[in-house]
C-alpha cells in the first residue's frame, strides 16, 4: 500500500506540474468567463447600433396618422411623417444612405385592403411586421371612434392567437450547446489523460527507470497507481473549471440575461447533474485508462505510441460519432437506450438522457452497474498484461505476445 501511494502521489504532482495541465486549466476557465460574457457582450454591441431613421407617408384621405401616434411606435428606430409630394427625394436620400428608409400607405387594388409599401437598403423583417401591426392597430382604433362601436365588443372581436412553441422534454434550445460543451470536455480530457497514461509509462520503459522501479514495486500497484494519480489530475482541472464558473456566478461578475445560454449553464451545474457529470467522467476516464496503459507497456519508446493506440482511438471515434449522430438530437430513441448499456459510449449516453429527462432510475443503476463491470474487466485484463509488457523495453510487443501465457 504504501508503494502505491508513493507511486499515486508522484504520478499527481508531476502531472498538475507540467505547462500543458497550467495552460488547459486557463483555458477552461477562460472558456467558462466567456460563456458567462456572452450574452453581456451581445447586449451591449447591440444597444450601441445607430437608430434606424425612417419616412412614413400615407396617401389614404380617410386614413391619416399624426406624429404623435409614430412616437408612440414601440421600437427603436425613428418615425417621422412625411409629404407625398417628396417621395423620390426620399429614395434618393435612401440610395445615398442619408435615410434609412421610407414606408407608403395607399390603397390595395380593391376598397377592402390597404397596401403598405416599403423602399429599405437592408431587408428587416421584424421591422416590416411590426410596422404592420401598428398600422392595423391604429385603423383599428380609428373605426372603432368613427362608427361609435362598444370598445370591449371590438376587443373581443379582434383577439390575436400567439404561437409559442413547446419543447417536448424539459430542456430549451440552448441545452444542446451545453450538452456539446460538456460532450468536449468529457472526451478531450479522457484522451488527453488517456495518452498521458500510455506516454509515462512508455517513458519511463525507455529510460529505464521501469528496471529499477519493478525491483521495488510490483508492475499491478505500479499500474494503479498512475492511473489513478492521472485521473486525480483531471478531477482537479475540472474541479477549477466547475469552481470559476460557480465563483464568476457568485461574485455576479457578468449579468446574465434570462434564457441566455449562460443562465442555462448555470441551471444545468446543479448538484444532481454535476455529480452525474463527475461519475460518468470517472467511469470513461477508467474504461479508456486502462487500455491506455496496457498500450503505453506494449511500446519501447514513446514515439511507437500514435500507431499503437490507433484501436483506440478509432473506439474512441466511432463512439464520438455515434454520439452525435444517433443519441444527442434522439435522446429518447432506441440508440440512446442501447449505446446506455455499451462501456464505451455509456458515459455520454447516459448523461444526455439523464438531462433530457428520459432516463429511469433503474437504467441509470443499470448502466453503472455495467460500467463498473467493465472497468474490473479491464482491469484484470491490464493487470494480466501489464507486467509482461514492461519487462520487454527492447522491442515493441503484439497483442499475441501479451496474451500469451508465458
Amino acid at each position: 500500500m504504501r508503494s502505491f501511494l508513493i507511486i499515486l502521489q508522484q504520478t499527481y504532482l508531476q502531472s498538475v506540474r507540467t505547462k500543458s495541465f497550467g495552460w488547459i486549466t486557463i483555458l477552461l476557465i477562460l472558456l467558462g468567463a466567456c460563456i458567462l460574457a456572452f450574452p453581456s457582450l451581445i447586449e451591449k454591441f447591440s444597444s450601441d447600433e445607430k437608430e434606424g431613421n425612417y419616412v412614413f407617408i400615407s396617401t389614404i384621405p380617410h386614413f391619416q396618422i399624426k406624429q404623435e401616434q409614430l412616437q408612440q411606435f414601440n421600437t427603436d428606430n425613428i418615425f417621422r411623417l412625411g409629404q407625398p409630394a417628396n417621395i423620390e427625394e426620399y429614395k434618393e436620400k435612401i440610395l445615398q444612405k442619408k435615410l434609412d428608409g421610407l414606408f407608403i400607405l395607399k390603397m390595395g387594388d380593391n376598397s377592402s385592403t390597404i397596401q403598405l409599401d416599403y423602399y429599405i437598403n437592408n431587408n428587416e423583417p421584424l421591422l416590416i411586421q411590426q410596422t404592420k401591426f401598428f398600422i392595423e392597430d391604429i385603423y383599428f382604433q380609428q373605426v372603432i371612434k368613427e362608427e361609435n362601436i362598444d370598445l370591449d365588443i371590438a376587443s373581443s372581436l379582434a383577439v390575436q392567437v400567439e404561437p409559442n412553441m413547446q419543447h417536448l422534454r424539459n430542456t430549451d434550445s440552448n441545452s444542446f450547446f451545453i450538452i456539446y460543451l460538456l460532450i468536449g470536455i468529457m472526451y478531450l480530457a479522457i484522451t488527453t489523460y488517456g495518452n498521458s497514461v500510455a506516454t509515462a509509462i512508455a517513458a519511463e520503459k525507455s529510460s529505464r527507470v521501469m528496471e529499477v522501479m519493478i525491483t521495488k514495486i510490483s508492475p499491478v500497484p505500479m499500474m494503479c497507481g498512475k492511473v489513478l494519480g492521472i485521473g486525480l489530475a483531471s478531477l482537479t482541472q475540472l474541479f477549477i473549471f466547475f469552481s470559476s464558473i460557480g465563483l464568476f456566478t457568485k461574485l455576479e461578475i457578468f449579468n446574465i440575461p434570462s434564457g441566455s445560454i449562460a443562465e442555462t449553464l448555470i441551471e444545468m451545474l446543479n448538484i444532481s447533474y454535476t455529480i452525474y457529470f463527475l461519475i460518468f467522467f470517472i467511469l470513461g476516464y477508467f474504461i479508456y485508462a486502462s487500455l491506455f496503459a496496457v498500450i503505453g507497456s506494449m511500446v519501447s519508446r514513446p514515439e511507437e505510441l500514435s500507431s499503437t493506440s490507433i484501436p483506440i482511438t478509432i473506439i474512441l471515434m466511432a463512439s464520438l460519432a455515434v454520439e452525435m449522430v444517433l443519441v444527442i438530437d434522439h435522446p429518447d430513441s432506441v440508440a440512446a437506450e442501447i449505446t446506455s448499456y455499451i462501456p464505451f459510449t455509456a458515459p455520454i449516453s447516459l448523461m444526455v438522457r439523464i438531462i433530457n429527462d428520459t432516463a429511469v432510475p433503474f437504467e441509470i443503476m443499470l448502466s453503472i452497474g455495467m460500467m463498473l463491470a467493465s472497468i474490473v474487466l479491464f482491469a484484470l485484463l491490464a493487470a494480466k498484461i501489464y507486467p509482461k509488457g514492461i519487462l520487454k523495453n527492447d522491442q515493441k510487443l503484439t497483442f499475441t505476445e501479451l496474451f500469451a501465457k508465458k
